[in-house]
């Protein structure tokens, strides 16, 4: 399953300068399924989850994840993740994060 949310780092790269470039429309959350954020930091020497403010092609805000080291590193070279799951669509009405 998580498969799905896996992007090479080269994808990854392009999509937070993207974001830096030309400020993505804004949504009010994002949803990321947890099997891809446990294998982020089952990676032997990540300590902690980092995410980037990125773009996708339609120039909609999203999340790139990776894993850090102990001393603060990103882990480039390892799993990273996106495809996540905007709000809205993807909302739970009920959330107390959502109700004006």
């Amino acid at each position: 399953m998580s498969d799905r949310h896996r992007i090479s780092l080269a994808d990854a790269l392009v999509m937070v300068q993207r974001a830096r470039k030309s400020p993505p429309t804004m949504v009010n959350g994002w949803s990321i399924d947890g099997s891809i954020i446990r294998e982020i930091l089952a990676q032997p020497g990540a300590a902690s989850l980092r995410a980037y403010l990125a773009s996708t092609d339609q120039g909609v805000a999203t999340l790139v994840f990776l894993a850090v080291d102990t001393d603060g590193r990103d882990m480039a070279d390892g799993v990273i993740a996106d495809y996540t799951l905007p709000c809205p669509p993807w909302c739970d009405p009920e959330s107390p994060f959502i109700k004006p």
